[in-house]
């Protein structure tokens, strides 16, 4: 009796405990933000026991799965720092997983802004390509790794950036379509499994071009140095190939374009890029890779080039300027859709939402799924009811992607709204009497209507179907009808209001249907 009069007391003091702002409460204590802060400052500790470590400040934020430590200064003593002045300054780290709605995507991202260390840091060799670049002071204003990995499609992309001052600008992008491991033979050595979609690795002159082209020889350099370069490699890439067998086409595209792009970046040593030329996902067999010297072009399919293929998504600037004046209607449905999908994603053209959404929306209701479900990801945040409706159209499209934004946003929205949403957009559509020809086709329809692909999603409309096909004795429509109660059960009294007009509706259309096709006889046979 004593301990259950304590915690009546301790929980009726926790609304005081919450409500006093003027000092920490115990519920504090336990704030998942001051919990993984505790977790990283003890991990901190630990790192400590490696390298000497301070900082200013740290901040934990659980909504958006980051935390950031400002004013880092660290000394990590390495083995070839005899008179130990390697320091190393870092203005402000951040790390990042997803954010707390970000559930079906696992992410790391790692940013670091304003490092700089002496060359006493780095190993003999590093430190003597510092000295020949000229520089005493290795400063990296931004350095950034993201890997952000979707887990319904196991898709990936991984980015690496890093600005160099007086050095040089890396940017590294690779888009994978699939990812993971296969362990079937061996799980404790599981293989990759990788099927990429791109990659691109871009190198912006910022002065080490300077400290090294007067290393190089004055053939590499003069003219014809485009045609000594692609000689070379070719022999080069010859010599390891097994004897006889001669280039591949994909080495034969690497050096011509290699011929091609360097006299070009000789006259104008700005940026170099070395990218894939896949016109489909490639598998990545790193078994092979390793076996055969051909079989890295073949995988990879590798060009050289003075600027990345994404590039060509950039919008001519009078397309862009068509799409936002006042003869935005005469382009081409097509010439809409592309300006107003780099309008509103700012891909090819700086980011213009609501220019972006009037040229995609005159697409999307000319029956678009694609342009619709640009709109849907475009709305999604800002205008949910909005946003339903589109991914409605998108999936009527056939976009994909439609039918998972349908479920996560129904789960946000009153079903009454979400039935009327539905109404508006299927309400004027003919049912099709074709579909009651076979009770396999009115299946197929009810399907259709429930999950939102191929026809715009209607709970009513799947419901008609359904009982259609369930008073023939389906048992698979039937299952259909129970996962509509379902959801109108778990929905609450609302939802259970809403929807008996709905069901009554549905009711009428199919016991109509069923008695004018005379459907017990044909479906009875």
């Amino acid at each position: 009796m004593r301990r259950l009069l304590a915690t009546t007391v301790l929980v009726s003091a926790l609304p005081g405990l919450v409500a006093a702002q003027d000092r920490p409460s115990l519920l504090d204590y336990f704030s998942p933000d001051i919990l993984i802060q505790r977790v990283m400052q003890s991990g901190i500790m630990a790192l400590r026991t490696q390298l000497d470590m301070k900082y200013s400040a740290m901040a934990v934020d659980l909504r958006t799965g980051s935390i950031t430590i400002t004013d880092v200064v660290a000394w990590p003593l390495p083995e070839w720092d005899l008179d130990g002045t390697c320091e190393v300054g870092i203005d402000r780290l951040t790390l990042r997983s997803g954010a707390l709605d970000e559930y079906d995507r696992l992410r790391f991202k790692a940013q670091i802004t304003g490092v700089s260390f002496p060359p006493s840091c780095l190993p003999d060799e590093p430190r003597g390509a510092l000295a020949m670049a000229g520089l005493d002071n290795v400063e990296i204003p931004r350095l950034t790794i993201d890997v952000d990995y979707g887990m319904p499609s196991s898709d990936a992309t991984i980015r690496a950036y890093a600005d160099i001052t007086d050095v040089a600008v890396a940017d590294l992008t690779a888009e994978l379509s699939y990812v993971w491991f296969d362990g079937r033979e061996d799980m404790e050595e599981p293989v990759p499994v990788v099927f990429l979609e791109s990659a691109t690795l871009a190198l912006e002159n910022r002065g080490i071009w300077d400290a090294l082209k007067g290393q190089l020889p004055p053939p590499f350099v003069g003219d014809g140095a485009g045609q000594m370069v692609e000689g070379m490699v070719a022999q080069g890439m010859a010599d390891e190939n097994p004897e006889g067998a001669g280039l591949t086409e994909a080495q034969n595209a690497f050096v011509k374009s290699l011929g091609a792009t360097w006299p070009a970046f000789l006259a104008n040593p700005e940026t170099l890029v070395l990218q894939t030329n896949l016109s489909e996902d490639g598998f990545v067999d790193f078994e092979a890779l390793e076996d055969d010297f051909r079989t890295m072009f073949d995988t990879f399919q590798p060009i050289l080039s003075l600027a990345p293929a994404r590039l060509r998504d950039v919008l001519p600037l009078a397309l862009l300027q068509q799409g936002l004046g006042a003869e935005a209607g005469q382009l081409s449905a097509e010439d809409r859709k592309r300006v107003g999908t780099a309008l509103v994603t700012g891909v090819g053209a700086p980011r213009n939402t609501a220019a972006g959404l009037k040229l995609l929306g005159d697409v999307a209701r000319g029956g678009d799924g694609d342009a619709a479900m640009v709109l849907a990801t475009a709305l999604q945040n800002s205008d949910p009811a909005e946003a339903y409706r589109w991914a409605l159209v998108a999936g009527s499209g056939g976009a994909a992607g439609a039918t998972a934004m349908l479920d996560r946003l129904e789960r946000n929205m009153p079903f009454g709204q979400v039935l009327d949403l539905q109404n508006e957009v299927s309400g004027g559509d003919a049912n099709p009497v074709d579909a009651l020809a076979k009770l396999s086709a009115t299946r197929d329809e009810a399907a259709r209507r429930f999950s939102g692909r191929g026809q715009a999603r209607s709970y009513e409309l799947a419901a008609m179907w359904a009982m259609i096909a369930t008073a023939a004795g389906d048992p698979e429509a039937s299952d259909i009808l129970a996962e509509i109660d379902e959801r109108v059960r778990l929905s609450g009294a609302s939802a259970q209001a809403a929807w008996a007009g709905s069901e009554a509706t549905a009711s009428k259309l199919a016991t109509e249907a069923w008695v004018s096709q005379d459907l017990a006889s044909r479906f009875g046979k």
